[in-house]
């Protein structure tokens, strides 16, 4: 359908007809992302006085946290000052919940849950307007990239096999505005195939997903040897952190610049990447905290969503592990950036001795292995590591007696240190998570362990190799 259509009509009477406020909050970021940092900053500080006025009034469990701490919201300077309120944490999502909903009417609110990758998945409740600014944010960062609201796009997503009735529902609506759904699950070459014939008959100007998923399709266009797909614009990946080297075949193999963004389902969509490669936080709307940071700036990232009524985000600990990036960005706009979300906490491996390691120092020895194929490294306590490795032809052995497979223990050995078991598996396949993400690195260590390893000696966080 054509895009002007679809952007100037059918998608606005979508999201007005839903109660989202998607395309007047849009109209407003296009202006404010090219405020002075210091207008951006009192915009952003008069919302958040905006959101602990209603956390106090509406929410137990707010009024009880800024009482006992003795915080008034009128009284709030800077966001600094939300310092003197708990975090909050997946766990007390859990057992306070009743607690933690807003006493108040308000459009649409309806239960999100997140994939529960990290074992411990939680509910929270979103509105309609948390759902339109998060929305319009989305689009504002796609037009950087030249691509307006309606523009043809293609999403690599999780999604069942079985389809039912509201799938359809769904698949219609999404068709009419120009938007189609690939399934996730599913990445063999089989599947890979009819992919890459959908987008090329589809045509669409971007493509969104999995970053994993949009690596391996990719990757596949370039094993196949044909041309990047026509019409494409960008790539942008979401869910999983985005390495390197999959950004490097993206947009080698799909012909145009992957682009990140940044968030989780619980606590909202925080940072989008622009062509000249910030990562630039929704500063409007969200408020972002490094926790313990290291010497380089490194620490957990803690969220503030300043659109969140239903349910509100108040120093949310995310367990992504990233940093904030001083400066300007060449792009000229006064939003700050992230310097780089490096993954979750529970996606490092942690050696005996309290050392955390980068999922990359395990990726980067299978991935120039010319035996291997597709692999997962998945750390089931603090003193033992499993390599799962699907081998790059059938008849190839990776059992640890023959070359390939000593060779790779003896890494595995050396980057793990002494006191961990390494075992090494060769696979028919390693399936995808329940709603079609995968993760190389997994840590199975208990966060109390990794708390315990991981504390600071003397007052900051020491992370890394």
């Amino acid at each position: 359908m054509r895009r002007a259509l679809v952007g100037r009509v059918l998608l606005p009477v979508h999201e007005w007809l839903k109660g989202k406020p998607t395309f007047p909050r849009l109209a407003e970021l296009e202006r404010s992302q090219w405020w002075t940092p210091g207008r951006l900053a009192d915009h952003q500080l008069a919302r958040l006085r905006h959101l602990l006025e209603w956390a106090h009034t509406h929410v137990p469990y707010y009024r009880a946290a800024m009482d006992a701490a003795g915080v008034r919201p009128a009284d709030v300077q800077a966001p600094g000052d939300l310092a003197r309120l708990p975090y909050l944490t997946r766990e007390l999502i859990q057992t306070r919940f009743d607690d933690l909903r807003a006493r108040a009417a308000l459009r649409g609110v309806h239960r999100r849950s997140s994939g529960g990758s990290t074992g411990t998945p939680v509910t929270v409740l979103v509105d309609m307007g948390r759902m339109g600014m998060q929305e319009a944010a989305r689009l504002r960062a796609h037009r950087w990239f030249g691509l307006e609201p309606g523009a043809r796009e293609i999403v690599l997503w999780g999604s069942p096999i079985e389809i039912t009735r509201q799938d359809r529902v769904r698949g219609v609506r999404d068709r009419l505005l120009n938007s189609r759904l690939l399934s996730a699950f599913d990445m063999g070459d089989a599947a890979l195939d009819g992919h890459v014939a959908a987008i090329r008959r589809f045509r669409p100007a971007k493509l969104y997903g999995y970053a994993s998923a949009l690596h391996l399709l990719a990757a596949h266009v370039e094993r196949r040897g044909g041309p990047p797909p026509a019409g494409l614009r960008a790539v942008f990946t979401t869910a999983e952190p985005l390495f390197d080297f999959q950004r490097e075949v993206i947009e080698r193999a799909l012909g145009c610049p992957a682009a990140v963004e940044y968030g989780c389902r619980d606590g909202g969509l925080v940072a989008l990447q622009c062509p000249q490669g910030g990562l630039h936080v929704n500063a409007e709307g969200m408020v972002v905290e490094i926790a313990d940071p290291d010497n380089e700036g490194r620490g957990e990232i803690v969220l503030t969503n300043l659109d969140s009524l239903a349910f509100p985000i108040v120093r949310y600990r995310t367990g992504d592990i990233g940093s904030l990036e001083p400066g300007a960005c060449a792009c000229g706009r006064g939003l700050p950036r992230l310097r780089s979300v490096e993954g979750r906490r529970t996606d490092f491996l942690v050696t005996p001795g309290g050392r955390m390691l980068h999922a990359l120092s395990a990726i980067y020895i299978l991935r120039d292995s010319p035996a291997v194929r597709e692999f997962r490294v998945v750390q089931e306590t603090i003193d033992h590591l499993t390599v799962e490795i699907v081998p790059a032809t059938p008849v190839r052995s990776l059992q640890l007696s023959s070359p390939d497979g000593q060779a790779l223990h003896a890494q595995f050995r050396a980057l793990m240190g002494p006191g961990v078991e390494v075992e090494i598996r060769a696979v028919a396949e390693i399936p995808r998570t329940a709603s079609g993400k995968f993760r190389y690195v997994e840590s199975r260590v208990g966060q109390e362990e990794l708390a315990r390893l991981t504390a600071p000696a003397g007052g900051s966080h020491a992370r890394g190799a």
